[in-house]
């Protein structure tokens, strides 16, 4: 008798642990950098803006290039190794940002380089050792299940820094966040891939290859496209809400609070996604999430970005429908990969997907740069070019909503199972 293969072996559970400290991280960094930067009495708001922007010009920019040349020794080195150093990075970041507290705004090129640094390493061996360990037929499942567990750490972390970071003395914090640092490299070094693939790296090559089978990848470009929307304005996002609850209450824990709260109940969509999902095509909750985050950040530039109230209402629609987002295109990746058997590209594909993430991710940031510097030029406090962001942002997530759509169509012409799971809503249960 055939033995079942299990979704959440060690390996997958070592991924899901890697990922949840990973977002630890990411909470802390993001969160703890970006309101004490915009505490400084010593530089006015517009400032704080533009330097907000460079550091993640500089994070991305790091980040991005890197892929252009960590393949070449991804393909013949233990990933593992990497997302370790990657770990070790995170925490000099963490200790720096500790010693540099009072002077975050002069030295934050300095962290968000050494930050871009460690996340060149750690993102490509993590992204790739997933590529490797999960099936194909637990992917949907699997990423909806790892968003779960993602989310609880959102909805844990950002209240505790919070009140940390306003009411405790921040050596406590350094103390958790160096835990998470070693756990982070144990779990690495349990992920045990389930088939490794001789893998190439060749960009030019691996461009041509597109160029030439315009038709049989065109999922795969519209992967591209849809990641350079998501870097424009999900990431942006989650940092214009920041300095938006910032400006409105001027605490660190009212910021941690809401996303701690919105995050909880985020966790109810994520579940309503895992039960109708495969019996509905993705339009079905793409839609009404654009349409009622399109309604909130025109909410927020009726109100001149200054009322809590608005400013409330479009952090919750957006934190709570978000998820939904995240995991289909978390998910259209993985089906892309399997049904164009890119399984010996992976380097290849994964370098041109985070290429245009951080193309996104470099666009809005900069945005986020001359919205800092043409409000500042003006001098008023109706941040009105922040606003102008606020809406640019909120159309480029309407495409990245359109983006997500137009992969599964495109996956439907090309994938006679996908074609029965998502047309003809035939729906076939797979057990663990």
């Amino acid at each position: 008798m055939k033995r079942k293969s299990k979704i959440f072996d060690l390996s997958a559970i070592s991924i899901v642990a890697c990922d949840s400290i990973q977002c630890a991280l990411l909470i802390f960094i993001d969160l703890f950098l970006i309101s004490n930067v915009l505490k400084d009495v010593n530089y006015d708001i517009s400032y704080k803006i533009i330097q907000i922007g460079l550091f993640y010009i500089i994070y991305y920019g790091v980040l991005g290039t890197s892929y252009l040349f960590t393949g070449y020794y991804l393909k013949n080195h233990n990933k593992s190794v990497f997302v370790s150093i990657g770990a070790f990075g995170f925490t000099a970041v963490v200790v720096l940002i500790y010693f540099l507290r009072d002077n975050l705004v002069t030295f934050l090129p300095i962290i968000a380089l050494l930050y871009g640094l460690s996340f060149s390493f750690y993102s490509p061996g993590y992204h790739n050792l997933t590529s490797e360990t999960i099936s194909s037929k637990h992917q949907v499942r699997f990423f909806a299940i790892k968003r779960i567990v993602v989310q609880l750490v959102y909805v844990l972390f950002p209240v505790v820094f919070g009140l940390l970071d306003e009411h405790i003395n921040f050596s406590v914090v350094i103390i958790i966040m160096a835990v998470l640092c070693v756990a982070l490299v144990v779990f690495s070094f349990l992920i045990k891939p389930k088939k490794v693939f001789k893998l190439s790296f060749n960009l030019r090559k691996y461009g041509r290859y597109l160029k030439e089978h315009k038709q049989s990848a065109e999922p795969l470009k519209f992967v591209y496209l849809s990641n350079f929307f998501r870097g424009a304005s999900v990431d942006c996002f989650t940092t214009l809400l920041t300095i938006l609850v910032w400006i409105g209450a001027q605490s660190t824990s009212t910021l941690g609070t809401l996303q701690s709260v919105f995050t909880l109940v985020s966790i109810i969509t994520l579940f309503l996604y895992l039960r109708y999902y495969r019996k509905k095509r993705s339009k079905t909750f793409l839609f009404p999430c654009f349409i009622l985050v399109a309604i909130s950040v025109i909410s927020i530039i009726l109100t001149e970005g200054t009322n809590m109230v608005a400013i409330t209402i479009f952090y919750a629609v957006y934190t709570i429908l978000n998820v939904i987002y995240i995991s289909l295109s978390d998910s259209r990746k993985a089906s892309v990969v399997r049904i164009l058997s890119l399984h010996s590209h992976i380097l290849e594909s994964t370098a041109f997907m985070e290429l245009s993430l951080a193309g996104g991710r470099v666009f809005s940031s900069l945005l986020l740069v001359l919205a800092g510097l043409f409000d500042g030029l003006i001098g008023t406090n109706l941040n009105i070019f922040l606003l102008v962001t606020v809406g640019v942002v909120g159309v480029l997530y309407i495409f990245f909503g359109l983006s997500l759509y137009w992969i599964e169509r495109s996956l439907i012409r090309q994938d006679d199972q996908f074609h029965k799971m998502h047309v003809n809503e035939l729906y076939e249960k797979v057990e663990d």
